[in-house]
């Protein structure tokens, strides 16, 4: 059989608990969420915020998002989207969270040919199409939920196991604990999902991709590994 790596699709999520840094989370997910123009397999889309603070956060998160310039790349901060066709995608795709599925557009994003302008959408289901179908546009869906373990089953029962997941709290040693049973390739600990390093493994599982990158991970991957015996003249004594 041939050897390959494949990276699909993903739709990372941000879980921020209660204890979390409010400011730095909005931080994070501002930078995290729209940087080329969301155009970044491990951008974040989905935000599980704990229902005691996901009003903060939004109090937090919105007027970041909307300090974020859209438009001509030398003189705004995020560009256009790869094509027209794809922006027409996305704020279908907007549209639709904002409707039957009911979305509230916290800040609304809109399309002028190739640019679509950032958005945050709350009150998103977990099961919405936001919510479960990758996007790569400019946009983050916000979910209020009870506590950790359910915002780690909301990420479980996601059809596409994301490259990366984040966890917000101060307490890192108990974000360790819980981040080793979080089925993920990667989890990172207070800070944004963009931040990589190469010798870091680094790929999805499931649905989100096969194999893992990085120079030496990705030698790995391509290696097949022979073992050798070599017997020696046993030696009598006598």
């Amino acid at each position: 059989m041939k050897k390959l790596s494949l990276e699909l699709g993903a739709s990372c999520p941000v879980a921020i608990l209660p204890d979390a840094d409010i400011e730095l989370a909005a931080q994070a997910v501002a930078l995290g969420g729209y940087a080329n123009a969301g155009q970044v397999c491990i951008s974040v889309q989905r935000v599980l915020a704990d229902r005691s603070i996901v009003g903060d956060f939004l109090d937090a998160l919105v007027p970041k998002v909307e300090a974020i310039r859209a438009g001509d790349p030398n003189s705004a901060d995020i560009g256009t989207l790869i094509s027209e066709r794809e922006a027409c995608r996305v704020e279908t795709a907007l549209r639709e969270s904002t409707g039957h599925n009911g979305g509230a557009p916290a800040h609304r994003g809109e399309r002028d040919g190739a640019v679509v302008t950032p958005a945050v959408v709350a009150d998103v289901s977990p099961d919405a199409p936001l919510s479960q179908d990758e996007l790569f546009g400019p946009a983050v869906a916000v979910t209020s939920v009870s506590g950790i373990d359910a915002a780690v089953q909301a990420c479980q029962q996601h059809e596409l196991r994301p490259g990366r997941r984040r966890v917000y709290r101060q307490r890192r040693e108990r974000g360790a604990l819980r981040a080793r049973g979080v089925d993920a390739g990667n989890v990172h600990i207070n800070w944004t999902p963009l931040w990589r390093a190469d010798l870091m493994p680094y790929g999805g599982l499931k649905g989100s991709g096969v194999g893992k990158e990085g120079p030496r991970a990705a030698v790995q991957e391509m290696t097949e590994v022979k073992t050798i015996v070599h017997a020696r003249r046993r030696v009598t004594t006598p």
